[in-house]
C-alpha cells in the first residue's frame, strides 16, 4: 500500500513539475519575444530614416523659399510613404493642400526637413499612422482659417489617425 501511495505522489509531483516548467518556460519565451519585438521595432524605426519612396510618385512645385512643396502623390504608388529629404537635389520642406488626399494611405514617415503641412494635406485618409521624426513646434500648419478649424481633431485632415512623435 505504501508503494502505491509513493508512486501516486511521485507521479503527481512529476506532472506538477512538468506543468510548472511549461508555464514558466512559456512566460520566459513570451517575455523574450516582447523584448525581441521591441528591439526589432526600434531597429525598424531607425531603418525608416534610410528608406524612401520612389521619387516618381511625387509631384512638386518650387515654393517661395526656393525649396519644394509636394503637391500630389500618384495613386498607383505604395500606401506606406517615406517623404524624401530632397528630390532632384532640391530640399523638400512642405506638403501642400490635398497633396495626399484620398490616397488610402496606411502610414507616412515625415522627417525634420518638412516645415509646413497644409491643414488639408491628408484629407480622406482614415485611420492612417504618422511617424514624425521631428518636433511639433517645427511644423507650421498652413491653409485657410476654415480648413484649419475643420482640421482640429484630425491630423492634417486624416481622421482617426495616430501620430507618433519620434525625435
Amino acid at each position: 500500500m505504501q508503494k502505491n501511495g509513493f508512486i501516486t505522489s511521485a507521479l503527481l509531483y512529476g506532472i506538477l513539475s512538468l506543468f510548472l516548467i511549461l508555464v514558466l518556460g512559456t512566460v520566459s519565451i513570451l517575455g523574450n519575444r516582447k523584448l525581441a519585438n521591441d528591439k526589432i521595432k526600434e531597429s525598424a524605426l531607425d531603418d525608416v530614416q534610410e528608406l524612401t519612396t520612389d521619387p516618381k510618385c511625387f509631384k512638386t512645385e518650387t515654393n517661395e523659399r526656393d525649396n519644394l512643396t509636394i503637391t500630389s502623390y500618384d495613386d498607383s504608388c505604395d500606401k506606406t510613404v517615406f517623404i524624401p529629404e530632397t528630390l532632384n537635389s532640391q530640399v523638400v520642406d512642405a506638403i501642400g493642400p490635398n497633396a495626399f488626399a484620398d490616397k488610402k494611405l496606411i502610414n507616412i514617415t515625415i522627417k525634420p526637413n518638412i516645415k509646413e503641412i497644409d491643414a488639408t494635406a491628408f484629407n480622406k485618409n482614415d485611420g492612417m499612422v504618422f511617424y514624425m521624426k521631428t518636433t511639433s513646434d517645427q511644423i507650421v500648419g498652413t491653409g485657410s482659417d476654415q480648413d484649419i478649424n475643420e482640421a482640429i481633431g484630425t491630423a492634417w485632415g486624416a481622421t482617426n489617425a495616430t501620430v507618433h512623435w519620434d525625435y
